[in-house]
C-alpha cells in the first residue's frame, strides 16, 4: 500500500487570503470546542462565528494585518484551497505569541500543523519564550504544542470570552533549553 503525500505551501497571508482564512478558523471552532456539558454549544459558536465574519469583524483583520510586525501564514492544499492558517504576533507587553494556529480537521496529522507552527517559531527572536492559549479540553493541540516544546503553566486556567477554558503554554527561549 503506497501513501499519498499531501501537497501543501505555506505563504504569506494577504488580503485576499484574510476571509478564506477567517472561514476556514471559524469551521475549525465547529468542529473543535462544541463542549454542551460547558454550555459551549453549537449555536453559541455560531452565533459568535456571525460576529466574526462581520464587515466590521472582517475590516479590523484586514488592518490588523496590514499593521502587525509578524506575518500570518496561510497553508495550502495542491488545489490552492486554505487548509491551515497561523496568526503569530508580539502582545502589548512585549510577549511573542503564536495567536491562532488551525488546521481544516481533512488535514489533522499530515503535517499542516507543523508546517505552519515552524514558520510562526521562525518568525520570532529565538532568545525569547514564546506564549500561547490553548482550548483546556483540546488535548489533541496539547500534545501537538508538547511535541513543539511548549509546557503548561501550572494554575494558568482562564476562560476565553466568559466562557471557554483555556490554559497557558510557554516555550522557553532557545538559550534556555
Amino acid at each position: 500500500m503506497t501513501t499519498k503525500k499531501l501537497q501543501l505551501t505555506v505563504t504569506e497571508m494577504t488580503q485576499e487570503d484574510l476571509e478564506a482564512a477567517t472561514a476556514m478558523r471559524l469551521q475549525s471552532w465547529l468542529d473543535t470546542y462544541v463542549n454542551d456539558e460547558i454550555g459551549v454549544t453549537r449555536e453559541w459558536i455560531e452565533q459568535r462565528n456571525k460576529t466574526q465574519m462581520s464587515a466590521d469583524s472582517m475590516e479590523r483583520r484586514r488592518s490588523r494585518l496590514k499593521e502587525s510586525v509578524l506575518k500570518g501564514w496561510v497553508a495550502k492544499g495542491a488545489e490552492g484551497k486554505i487548509i491551515g492558517v497561523t496568526t503569530p504576533y508580539i502582545d502589548e507587553g512585549g510577549n511573542q505569541r503564536i495567536g491562532a494556529l488551525y488546521v481544516d480537521k481533512a488535514y489533522h496529522g499530515k503535517g499542516v500543523g507543523s508546517a505552519l507552527l515552524q514558520k510562526a517559531i521562525d518568525g520570532h527572536d529565538p532568545t525569547k519564550p514564546i506564549q500561547l492559549e490553548v482550548v483546556s479540553y483540546n488535548k489533541r493541540a496539547k500534545m501537538f504544542y508538547k511535541k513543539w516544546g511548549f509546557e503548561e503553566i501550572p494554575n494558568s486556567d482562564m476562560l476565553f470570552a466568559d466562557k471557554i477554558p483555556e490554559v497557558k503554554m510557554i516555550r522557553k527561549a532557545q538559550n534556555e533549553i
